[in-house]
This record gives structure tokens, C-alpha cells and sequence, in this order.
């Protein structure tokens, strides 16, 4: 290998860390936010290093190694309360075949992460009204999901349950079999029903996977 291509390696790996502290320190939950902080914090500008920026997979990879190595006794605990809160909020929204998604299932959840939850609805108001009537405080949003080579805007809700927020994108029930594509490694996303994190929570061990 090269001097310059060692140096290109080196400064991607510095970028990767870095990036990786900052979703983990700083809860950043957006992967090019982190990368463009990063950016700024190791004094790199876009021009000089638009092309080595590593990738979303790299970055994880990180935070995977960040968590074990810096939070090896706290980060547990906490993905586990998550997991349990997950539970709960699945029971609570049974109704709309609730699934889990993101870091709180892939195990890289930190103090910092909400609550992922994919739900099914004749309509978002379906959604809206049932946490009405359970006098839950609510707030519409939207999120932008991949599907194949296109993003679509999704109708959202989020809420409060034991302080831990969670973020529900509505699906319609003709959109129930598209599966959205993961922004760590735009394959196909991870998804539990309660039956599988039931079984992750009987685990002997919570930690990332």
C-alpha cells in the first residue's frame, strides 16, 4: 500500500471514530450530520474530504466498538430498559401490528435513542385518534423512508412512554409487505415483531450486535 493511500485510509478511520463519538456522546442520530461535525471537528472542509468520507456501515461499525469498549457495563442496562419500554408501547398499540426497527433492535441504542416503531393503519388519524382517546399526549410529524431507488415522505407520530420518547411511522395497509431500506446499509431493515424481542430480552446478555 502506498504513502497516499495509507494517508486516505487513516483519515477515513479518524473521520469514522470521530463521527462514531459524536452519535454516541452527543446523540446525533443522523449519519451525514455526524460526518459534516465531524468534518468540522478534525478541521477537514468538504472539498478535502468529500471523497473519503466513510460510510454508514464504517461509522456503525464504530459505534458498535465505542459502546462495548466505553460502555461496556452502562449500555446494557440501558438497551434493555429501552427494549422493555419497546414492549410495552407494542402492547399499548397492538392494534396497528406494531414492529420495532432501528438502534433500540440492532443493539446500539445509548441514553440518547428513541423508540422505532413501524405501524400498520386504515389512516394516520386511526393512530392519532387512539392515543386521543388514551389521553396520550401526541405530536404528527413525517419521516422520510427509502424504497428501492426512491425516498417517500411517511406520515409519523411521536409520544412520551416512561420519559423515553417514541417515533412511529404509520404504513398504509396496501403498503404492509414494502419493507424500507436501512440507513446503515441500504439492505432491506431489520424488523421484530413482539414474539422476537420477547426472545431478545430472554437473552442472557444485551449488547450490540
Amino acid at each position: 500500500m502506498n504513502r497516499a493511500s495509507l494517508n486516505v485510509r487513516r483519515l477515513r478511520q479518524m473521520i469514522a471514530h470521530e463521527a462514531a463519538r459524536i452519535m454516541v456522546e452527543e446523540g446525533v442520530k443522523d449519519f451525514r450530520l455526524a460526518k459534516d461535525k465531524a468534518l468540522r471537528h478534525l478541521a477537514l472542509g468538504q472539498h478535502d474530504a468529500h471523497q473519503i468520507l466513510p460510510s454508514n456501515a464504517e461509522i456503525n461499525d464504530e459505534v458498535i466498538a465505542r459502546l462495548r469498549l466505553f460502555q461496556g457495563e452502562r449500555q446494557p442496562a440501558i438497551l434493555r430498559r429501552l427494549r422493555e419500554t419497546a414492549l410495552e408501547a407494542m402492547d399499548l398499540l397492538a392494534d396497528f401490528d406494531p414492529r420495532l426497527a432501528g438502534s433500540v433492535l440492532e443493539g446500539t441504542a445509548t441514553e440518547h435513542s428513541d423508540i422505532n416503531l413501524h405501524l400498520v393503519a386504515d389512516s394516520p388519524e386511526s393512530v392519532l385518534f387512539f392515543l386521543m382517546d388514551h389521553g396520550i399526549d401526541h405530536e404528527p410529524s413525517s419521516a422520510m423512508l427509502r424504497f428501492g431507488n426512491s425516498a417517500r415522505e411517511m406520515p409519523a407520530v411521536r409520544f412520551e412512554l416512561q420519559d423515553i420518547p417514541v417515533d412511529c411511522v404509520i404504513f398504509s395497509m396496501d403498503e404492509t409487505r414494502e419493507v424500507p431500506l436501512s440507513k446503515v446499509d441500504g439492505k432491506p431493515m431489520r424488523r421484530a415483531r413482539r414474539k422476537q424481542l420477547e426472545a431478545l430480552l430472554a437473552a442472557p446478555d444485551d449488547e450490540p450486535a
